[in-house]
């Protein structure tokens, strides 16, 4: 099918379109230029909430995108958050449009599976050209890709074969048909198409395939081999990069997949994902300095348009735990401290208003996990601290840091707001990566699990029993505080019970409310903690005034 016969046969009244850039004057001429070609639905944004208003209220079939929008928001960051928001369809087209045409800016567009890229100052007929080509894709693959909406994968992989011999060679279908055989683990036939598809043509992308198709077959000496050659033949394509890195690693080679995938990073440095990856085999080879380098790297570029900057905060902190717990030195666990402090602070200056707060207490949290054996009161004062914004709103935190507390939080046995996080974690739909990991290893851990639950009914108990038999209630928090000895409830009714028993200047009270001194706590047991201080209150001065020489 020729451009000529393709324009005529598009109904372009029908076609929607998207123009992306900060630049009003810009997205004007672009405008412009589609009018001329008989589209007459085309919106522009000029924000990147803008944008994602935009996805929300209309289906587009075409988006325009300015790689360098806000000051912080890059292109291909809202291309992954209108795709993550499932604000336009999977065969919607993309193109990104850059006056910059560094290798990074280039390399990125293409790594977030966009169609097309061009450079400005843009050349009307090449624009005019590149529209109705994506276009022309667009119409191919919505079929394929509503089939794959649909979970019918069968489905696709014929559509694929159909349209491979109604119009022949096209590499980008017969990529997304390989990619679809081998997630079916369709060896044979995958190998199959690969052969037949490389003699047409020695795309990237097929080699690709075949190394992928290689190591599947059990050859990953072999599959390693054919990346590298590819990484020399085409040294920016950065997925064999991934590919090669993530084949490295399994084969134990961490000293050079970090090297391969330090050199993808390098290339794409806002593509978190990346990040860490190098910051997990930095630790893997305890290479500090790289470790810190790559910090920066994810701090400096944390997409903030959504929740994901969290994500990507989170899980660069766990593996900093990681590199934390190994066989360092005081001195130098302490020196990686304050680089993580710095990085907050370079973070903090990258973030919204309101995403400080929440990284303020992100941040308490975080560095609470590595004093909790050495300072527990003062652990404890700064975990609460980091989750007091969402007292009595938990469920508008951000799921990252209730994993991160959780840990904590079932150590000082803080069973209200271990509840609480539970039933709201158990809520929600789908977990991001780290917060499944994080529950997953949580839940793999029987013995805690039942401990905590053995926790709630002994509270339960000995709070039921405080007026009835204080000695008893007593003796249960007395207990309790042996294996928790920071657990709040338990500090609270034990000087319930004290008081009910008259024992007004026992040292048990003065230790317990020396421990709540200055501690946020939540609403319930705030209110407690309040009602027995006046209770202490009216009952030390009874007492003084019954024993002192005046009264006397």
């Amino acid at each position: 099918m020729t451009q000529a016969s393709l324009h005529t046969n598009i109904n372009w009244q029908h076609v929607k379109v998207l123009i992306i850039d900060d630049q009003l004057s810009s997205a004007l001429l672009i405008q412009n230029i589609l009018h001329s070609i008989k589209l007459t639905t085309v919106d522009i944004a000029t924000s990147s909430s803008s944008a994602l208003q935009c996805c929300r209220t209309t289906s587009y079939d075409l988006i325009l995108i300015d790689f360098h929008l806000e000051a912080d928001i890059n292109g291909s960051e809202l291309l992954t958050a209108i795709r993550k928001s499932n604000c336009i369809s999977a065969h919607c087209g993309v193109v990104f449009i850059s006056g910059d045409r560094t290798p990074e800016v280039i390399v990125t567009s293409m790594t977030m599976d966009a169609d097309s890229f061009l450079s400005k100052p843009l050349n009307i007929g090449i624009l005019k050209q590149r529209v109705v080509t994506v276009y022309q894709a667009c119409l191919l693959r919505r079929p394929i890709y509503t089939a794959l909406e649909n979970n019918q994968i069968p489905t696709a992989i014929r559509l694929c074969r159909q349209l491979l011999q109604q119009h022949g060679h096209n590499i980008e279908i017969e990529i997304l048909l390989i990619d679809l055989l081998l997630k079916q683990q369709h060896w044979p036939q995958a190998q199959q198409l690969l052969t037949l598809f490389s003699q047409h043509s020695q795309n990237h992308k097929l080699v690709l395939r075949q190394a992928q198709l290689t190591h599947h077959q059990g050859d990953t000496s072999a599959a390693i081999c054919i990346l590298q050659t590819l990484i020399q033949q085409v040294p920016l394509f950065v997925e064999a990069y991934d590919e090669l890195a993530i084949l490295l690693q399994q084969q134990q080679q961490d000293d050079n997949a970090k090297v391969i995938a330090y050199k993808a990073l390098l290339l794409t440095p806002t593509i978190s994902q990346r990040s860490l990856l190098v910051a997990q085999l930095a630790v893997n080879t305890n290479d500090q300095s790289l470790f810190i380098k790559v910090g920066k790297t994810v701090v400096n570029h944390l997409p903030i348009i959504d929740d994901d900057w969290i994500v990507y905060l989170a899980q660069y902190t766990a593996r900093f735990e990681q590199l934390h717990s190994q066989q360092l030195s005081p001195q130098r666990q302490r020196r990686l401290i304050k680089q993580l402090k710095k990085l907050f602070q370079q973070a903090n200056r990258r973030l919204t208003h309101n995403q400080k707060k929440c990284l303020t207490a992100f941040r308490h949290i975080t560095l609470a996990r590595f004093t909790a054996t050495l300072q527990p009161l003062t652990t404890k004062r700064r975990l609460l601290y980091g989750l007091r914004r969402y007292f009595g709103q938990m469920s508008q935190a951000p799921t990252a840091i209730m994993v991160d507390a959780l840990p904590l939080l079932i150590h000082f046995g803080e069973t209200r707001l271990i509840g609480e996080i539970y039933q709201i974690l158990m809520t929600r739909t789908a977990l991001d990566p780290h917060s499944h990991y994080r529950m997953a290893q949580l839940q793999q851990n029987k013995f805690l699990v039942e401990n905590v639950r053995l926790l709630v009914a002994q509270l339960a108990t000995a709070k039921a029993t405080i007026t009835l038999d204080p000695q008893r209630a007593y003796c249960i928090y007395q207990t309790i505080l042996r294996d928790y000895p920071y657990n709040t409830e338990a500090h609270l009714g034990r000087i319930a019970s004290l008081l009910a028993l008259q024992q007004v200047n026992h040292l048990h009270i003065t230790s317990s409310l020396q421990q709540m001194k200055k501690m946020p706590l939540p609403s319930p047991l705030l209110e407690w903690f309040e009602q027995l201080q006046h209770q202490y209150n009216d009952q030390h001065i009874i007492s003084y005034d019954q024993f002192s020489p005046s009264s006397s």
